[in-house]
């Protein structure tokens, strides 16, 4: 069951700025008006490394402290793509989350809303919250626009929508929708190792 927490994440539930160092002013990530800040985007990573759940140890085996797995930070990076699209079409339709799409997301996370206590155990309840508060917007939107419009939509909010990616991070691929890696860096929490 909480595998399909971490399937939701790599199914992504899905960038090109300055070269930078840990001290640089570039965000993490920027998609339209929405910026993510490097020390947001490594918090977010960390709530996922320490949840066994989610993230199997054995990905983490060998690693100095502080760095992430490529593949794990593109997938994260994926998925606050496809938030950031889907938050912002939420409020520019005047939606309003209520319990009932928390419960659905639970639903649609874990197959049955008792099993996110379990799986959220290892998570701060304010990430928790939100990251349910993030997949239960998508639900409101797929809801709100029936699945042929929210297909149309969803593509053409992609299409229309400037996404920008860290180079430290991988490049934004528009085509595949997916984040793309650097050409040779480990992401940690200091910055990109050579």
């Amino acid at each position: 069951m909480p595998r399909r927490l971490l399937a939701l994440v790599i199914a992504g539930l899905a960038l090109v700025s300055a070269a930078g160092c840990a001290d640089d002013v570039s965000p993490a990530l920027r998609v339209g008006d929405t910026k993510i800040s490097n020390a947001e985007l490594l918090s977010e990573i960390d709530q996922w490394v320490h949840n066994p759940l989610a993230v199997d140890a054995s990905q983490l085996e060998g690693r100095a402290p502080g760095a992430y797995p490529g593949d794990l930070v593109r997938q994260l990076l994926r998925q606050r793509i496809d938030f950031a699209i889907h938050n912002a079409e939420f409020e520019r339709r005047h939606l309003k989350l209520d319990d009932k799409l928390r419960e659905d997301a639970l639903t649609a996370l874990f197959g049955d809303p008792a099993g996110a206590e379990q799986a959220y155990a290892a998570f701060t309840k304010e990430f928790a919250d939100e990251f349910t508060d993030d997949v239960a917007r998508q639900i409101a939107l797929q809801e709100e626009l029936g699945d042929d419009g929210y297909v149309a939509w969803l593509t053409d909010a992609y299409a229309k929508t400037e996404i920008e990616v860290n180079p430290r991070y991988g490049t934004w691929e528009p085509t595949s929708r997916q984040v793309t890696p650097p050409p040779s860096a480990v992401t940690s929490s200091t910055g990109p190792t050579p």
